[in-house]
């Protein structure tokens, strides 16, 4: 390849040369070197045959038809080796290295061509490094962008794949490029829009699902690159997956709580009504209907506080503040807080401390109610004559606060939404034991709001594990 480019490179410089030097005019110029030579010849035979003139004539084109031969063929050679170093030069420039210097016969034979050489070599290597550094900026740009893009050509053919592209579709660009995308991306829709795309200049959008290697919704924007016709389209994919799944929890957050208080409202009202159509005068069952109204107030009372409580920490309005903290202190006033519910199911509260005190910064308030939270449903869902344990230690830089319970114990499937608002594992159950369905998510929004973590375990029949982490207070 690189000897056939040499030689038409070596053939286009010499063009003209080889039509005065080459071919039949080659043949020619042979010819009349020897017909000189026999002029030459046959002169020196006959020059006692001839006159002197004419012998001193012929003898004379004789001698220059060969001189001009000579010239002729010296000439030639001292100007192709000068063109084969031309050749040379511009073969390595193709090749892309523009440092291959002329040599010094080149440079004297053919100063102009030689110098306009050199500057156009310069220009070149010039146009090629900044191409190369806005290539290099440009990927780095694509690579750093959130959304993957994706280029293709006229014929689908995968032109460029940037970073977030190849992670969402599951590419690698050294083996996807050249390759039809249809053929990598497996999805019909996909394929109709970059064929649609290609065929009109307006964008086209949509959303579509993948499963490489996990499901995702993606946006995606199909649009052609300029060009009449087409040269091929970018296609850019957003992962929205997580919007899509907040939206549903907000959706569904709006239909727990409308049912949450509906639920209390309704009781009220209905009981009220009953009260003013004459069950006020039925001594024997107004305090009944008096005590069940109360009831589904302070509900309703429940549910909203949460609701606030929920809300200013959201807003950062109740962040807990980074006071030091006795865990043993916390843990002791939560015990006696809820010893009157413990002892009701016969459920044994028991606290491990450890020998030397655990200080974490996160404020006596924001501890209470996260203690006081996994306590009060560690009692609630364990049987009687079951137990509670609270145990605290500290272990390298953290704090670590578990609580465990011998109770009911919570199914798999739902532990990765066990801390969502109003989301409860039994329905009925929970409306039973008086919960709001909202203390695991203040839970977890306050441990967070105090750079904790929480982690959980749980098997069905055996009982839960709420583990609790935070960093320890600073030495003051």
């Amino acid at each position: 390849m690189n000897a056939t480019r040499s030689s038409t490179t070596e053939r286009a410089l010499t063009a003209n040369t080889s039509s005065q030097w080459g071919g039949w005019t080659a043949v020619y110029r042979l010819g009349i070197a020897v017909i000189g030579v026999l002029i030459l010849v046959v002169s020196f035979t006959l020059r006692d045959h001839i006159g002197a003139v004419l012998w001193s004539t012929a003898a004379a084109i004789g001698t220059l038809m060969v001189i001009s031969w000579l010239v002729h063929f010296l000439v030639e050679r001292r100007m192709r080796q000068p063109l084969q170093d031309l050749a040379l030069v511009l073969e390595k420039m193709t090749e892309g290295r523009f440092d291959m210097p002329l040599s010094a016969t080149t440079a004297v034979a053919y100063p102009g061509l030689a110098e306009s050489l050199a500057k156009m070599s310069v220009l070149v290597a010039g146009r090629i490094r900044q191409l190369k550094t806005e290539r290099d900026q440009l990927r780095i740009v694509i690579d750093s962008l959130a959304e993957g893009v994706i280029a293709v050509d006229s014929e689908q053919r995968i032109i460029l794949a940037g970073g977030a592209a190849c992670r969402m579709f599951g590419l690698t660009e050294g083996t996807a490029l050249g390759r039809p995308i249809w053929e990598l991306i497996r999805n019909p829709p996909l394929q109709e829009w970059i064929t649609t795309a290609l065929k009109q200049s307006a964008p086209i959008q949509g959303e579509m699902q993948i499963h490489t290697p996990k499901t995702r919704i993606l946006a995606m924007s199909v649009a052609r690159l300029a060009g009449k016709p087409a040269p091929g389209a970018v296609v850019v994919a957003h992962d929205i997956t997580e919007i899509r799944r907040l939206e549903k929890v907000r959706q569904e957050f709006v239909a727990n709580a409308s049912h949450e208080l509906k639920t209390p409202i309704t009781s009220i009202r209905a009981y009220v009504e009953t009260l003013l159509s004459g069950a006020i005068d039925d001594v024997d069952h107004r305090i009944g209907f008096l005590n069940t109204i109360d009831e589904q107030a302070g509900r309703l009372d429940a549910t909203v506080r949460d609701l606030l409580t929920l809300a200013h920490i959201e807003a950062d309005d109740a962040n807990p503040a980074p006071a030091p903290t006795d865990i043993a202190h916390i843990a002791q006033r939560c015990k006696e807080h809820h010893r009157p519910a413990a002892d009701r199911k016969h459920v044994t509260v028991t606290l491990h401390a450890p020998e030397t005190p655990v200080i974490v910064p996160i404020g006596d308030e924001a501890l209470d109610t996260i203690l006081s939270n996994l306590v009060d449903n560690a009692i609630k869902y364990t049987s009687e004559e079951g137990s509670v344990t609270v145990s605290w230690y500290a272990e390298e830089s953290q704090g670590v606060i578990v609580v465990e319970d011998t109770g009911i114990g919570i199914p798999q499937k739902h532990l990765d939404r066990i801390f969502e608002r109003f989301y409860r594992v039994d329905r009925g159950r929970s409306r039973d034991q008086g919960g709001t369905g909202l203390g695991l998510a203040i839970v977890k929004h306050m441990l967070q709001s105090a750079d904790g973590q929480i982690e959980l375990s749980s098997t069905v029949g055996r009982g839960t594990t709420f583990t609790l982490r935070f960093p320890l207070a600073q030495p003051s």
